[in-house]
């Protein structure tokens, strides 16, 4: 068998004793094709076992990874006239024992791969353009089914061009995976297969380096940058999240304190989330996004608006003020049987227009707090401008508690990401840029929408900070504080 060369990043594939693979990397760093090579090098020595490649649209398997991998095969002399190549459905077949490459979509139900039944153990995994399926879910499902097919050494290999949203699920499950000990992952860009590129490929890479830098290092050097088609570019962790501690020194070490709370809301009983974000405004001007109230009746069951509101909304909203010490209604109504005076802070809560019910129920278990009413909503791109321009503004900032409660279960569930942080990071625009992909789950971030929408109709609002300082008002932003 003549020599194969691969770039010197990739070796740990053929030499290592991992057997779990993550290949994230920009375009053109020759992902796909060590992939092809692997599938090749397997099928000489392991010519007994099956091989799974697997792409989320099985649509195009047929322009991509199965004309790559019969390439590569027929490039082999010792494989002449080895093997059956067929596209209905795509399978490439050894003719002398039926051991087969077997070619899968797996972007579509989660179910999809559950009647898979190999004629042999599976040796080798290869699921190309990952970041192409909709969840992680439908990664672990499908491995999940394909491991009950494992041969003893079978090696799994995750290729995927990272998403420019930082937040995207698998940048996350990428990072995870660079702490787990069971598993290797490799990063290549470009110059590491620089001897395999042509002049010309290499001279517009470069130019692209110093025309547009953010594009080049989002494109080619699989550095998710936050842009290009996101819908909040500008949200940043670094800029727009804090910690429950950074809240409580801003509050211990300054005069900023809450003078209003905006609720938004989003309903959905069966099938998507229910979701109330409290905006708490501070003095400064800036709002603070607290603990989100987050139903999802696929995880925690199905309840109709009344008994939803009523045995848990209700139990969140007291929560909310106790901690920013809006007042509750409990604490109102002591005050007022001892004729004492206490501070009770405005609280609006503002809903989605079409969910009229469940407007119906916050009115009658919480009109006696809070002011409710349906939003006043424009156009998408009219209400995502609104959003922008708190963002770019750095008028909001959002307290990470490192997990969530759940209402339904009585308990605190720890969690990596923020709910509604992880959907702002990871929104993008649909092909005609006037809605959101539904790829991308957004009850959360909806509620934040219609809270923003309410507050920052008045422009004066958006410009508080500035009119602040224009009248002398010695006052800082909470990021300054924190950083001091």
């Amino acid at each position: 068998m003549p020599s194969i060369k691969v770039a010197k990043c990739y070796k740990p594939l053929f030499e290592n004793d991992y057997k779990d693979f993550a290949l994230p990397g920009g375009r053109n760093s020759g992902k796909s094709k060590t992939s092809a090579i692997l599938q090749g090098l397997h099928s000489a020595i392991k010519p007994n076992e099956d091989i799974v490649i697997a792409r989320a649209s099985y649509g195009s398997i047929g322009d991509s990874v199965f004309n790559e991998t019969q390439e590569v095969l027929e490039s082999i002399p010792a494989f002449e006239n080895q093997f059956i190549y067929r596209k209905s459905p795509y399978r490439i077949i050894r003719a002398c024992n039926n051991s087969t490459i077997y070619f899968m979509g797996v972007g579509g139900s989660t179910n999809r791969t559950k009647g898979f039944h190999p004629l042999h153990k599976v040796g080798l995994v290869i699921l190309e353009e990952a970041q192409e399926l909709k969840s992680r879910e439908h990664l672990e499902q499908t491995m999940a089914t394909l491991r009950r097919r494992f041969g003893e050494d079978c090696k799994v290999v995750v290729v995927f061009n990272p998403p420019a949203q930082e937040l995207h699920w698998i940048n996350v499950w990428c990072e995870e995976k660079k702490k787990d000990k069971d598993w290797c992952v490799i990063h290549s860009t470009y110059e590491d297969i620089l001897p395999f590129l042509n002049d010309r490929d290499i001279k517009e890479i470069r130019k692209m380096y110093y025309e547009n830098r953010q594009f080049h290092d989002y494109m080619y050097g699989g550095i998710p940058t936050g842009g290009f088609g996101a819908v909040y570019p500008m949200f940043r962790k670094d800029r727009h999240i804090i910690s429950k501690q950074e809240y409580d020194f801003v509050i211990q070490n300054s005069d900023i304190r809450p003078v209003a709370c905006i609720i938004g809301g989003d309903g959905a009983v069966n099938r998507d989330s229910t979701s109330f974000v409290p905006l708490i405004v501070m003095s400064n001007g800036q709002i603070v996004v607290g603990s989100i109230f987050h139903h999802d009746p696929k995880i925690n069951g199905q309840f109709g608006y009344h008994q939803l509101v009523r045995d848990f909304v209700n139990r969140w909203l007291d929560n909310v003020c106790v901690e920013f010490h809006l007042g509750t209604r409990q604490e109102i109504m002591m005050a007022q049987e001892r004729q004492m005076n206490i501070t009770v802070l405005p609280i609006y809560v503002r809903v989605d227009n079409a969910a009229a019910d469940l407007i119906q129920e916050c009115r009658f278990f919480m009109g006696d707090r809070c002011d409710v009413g349906a939003i006043k909503k424009g156009t998408i791109p009219e209400m995502v401008g609104t959003v922008q321009s708190a963002l770019c503004g750095d008028n909001i900032v959002i307290i990470d508690y490192k997990g969530h409660y759940n209402y339904v279960k009585n308990q605190f569930e720890p969690r990596d990401i923020n709910y509604l942080a992880e959907e702002l990071s990871m929104l993008i625009w649909n092909e005609k840029q006037d809605n959101y992909d539904p790829i991308v789950p957004n009850d959360d971030s909806d509620a934040f929408t219609y809270g923003c929408r309410f507050w920052y109709e008045n422009i004066e609002n958006i410009s508080w900070f500035d009119i602040l300082k224009a009248n002398c008002i010695s006052t800082k932003m909470i990021y300054d504080i924190i950083k001091r």
